[in-house]
């Protein structure tokens, strides 16, 4: 009997598995302080605008996947993200645990929102849900991403100028008042799903002069916050990263660089997952942030392809 050749996997589109590489080494740099003791400015437009770009950009790329797993059904999509965020806090646990039974408040932190970039995955989760509650009409999608978003940017905004008055204020100012699923979660994720259902119209914004022009947009938009309000600079999210991040999604989804293989893949979520652990043992080393930057990359990326091989027995990935 003659056994048939095994099918070939199917291709994949390689270009925006090397876009998310480059979007976790920006997750790293942002959490290092990349060129902090090299100079101030530089620093701030790198930590503080540049690499601000990473986590909408890989909801925007969840999004686009999103659109087609919901297809086979949102249980099963749900409950791998859910072991997925539960795997890694556990094994986060003893950075988390022990700062959350001293200090209450900061316990109550990580039990809604997760612990530090794992906020992530719970937001991946919670947001993606609701798109499935909602992604039978894309006029609902469309307006509810766009009021979220702008609610987050304007209550950021109002945060960090402190247009709000003092009982109010601090909780404008408390990042998770506004990082959150609903938020930022939710909009970049319906972006993605949009994307997915208009491809083909949607394909002609994917240009590298339309992608000089949008990190333009966010590059002034940052100087702007820099010069009239220097006293409190740091935003984690811009209004111009709604048209910047889809701009980049679609400028490398062009490139149409297509295999089989998902190491590239896997490779950046296990960078963007496991980085933080690597860096906590840095942080006790007298080092330059920008040389902290340097030994947290090499060293994940080190360790990554130990992490891919792990994911065979354990769902890490």
């Amino acid at each position: 009997m003659t056994i048939p050749p095994a099918a070939p996997a199917p291709l994949r589109n390689l270009s925006l598995d090397a876009l998310k590489i480059v979007m976790a080494v920006m997750v790293v740099g942002l959490h290092a302080g990349f060129l902090r003791d090299v100079n101030q400015l530089a620093s701030d437009y790198f930590t503080n605008c540049l690499f601000r770009i990473a986590v909408p950009t890989f909801l925007v790329i969840n999004g686009y996947y999103l659109e087609r797993q919901l297809d086979r059904g949102v249980w099963r999509w749900a409950g791998r993200l859910a072991l997925l965020y539960a795997i890694w806090m556990a094994l986060y646990a003893p950075l988390w645990l022990p700062g959350a039974i001293r200090i209450p408040a900061y316990g109550r932190e990580v039990l809604f929102f997760g612990y530090y970039h794992l906020w992530y995955l719970l937001a991946l989760l919670l947001a993606g849900l609701m798109v499935a509650a909602l992604r039978a009409r894309t006029g609902v999608l469309v307006l509810t991403g766009a009021a979220t978003f702008l609610a987050g940017i304007g209550i950021q905004y109002a945060g960090n100028f402190h247009l709000a008055p003092e009982p109010l204020d601090p909780l404008l100012n408390r990042v998770q008042t506004y990082r959150n699923f609903l938020l930022v979660g939710y909009p970049f994720l319906v972006c993605g799903v949009l994307i997915a259902r208009h491809e083909q119209k949607l394909a002609r914004f994917g240009s590298w002069k339309l992608l000089a022009g949008a990190l333009a947009l966010l590059t002034a938009e940052w100087a702007a916050n820099m010069i009239w309000n220097p006293k409190d600079p740091v935003f984690e999210i811009y209004l111009s990263l709604a048209v910047l991040c889809p701009i980049l999604f679609l400028t490398a989804k062009g490139g149409r660089l297509m295999g089989s293989s998902r190491n590239l893949g896997l490779l950046a979520t296990a960078l963007y997952l496991m980085h933080i652990a690597v860096l906590h043992f840095t942080y006790d080393v007298e080092m330059g942030d920008t040389l902290r930057t340097l030994i947290g990359l090499g060293v994940s990326l080190a360790l990554a392809p130990l992490v891919i091989l792990a994911n065979r027995r354990l769902p890490l990935l």
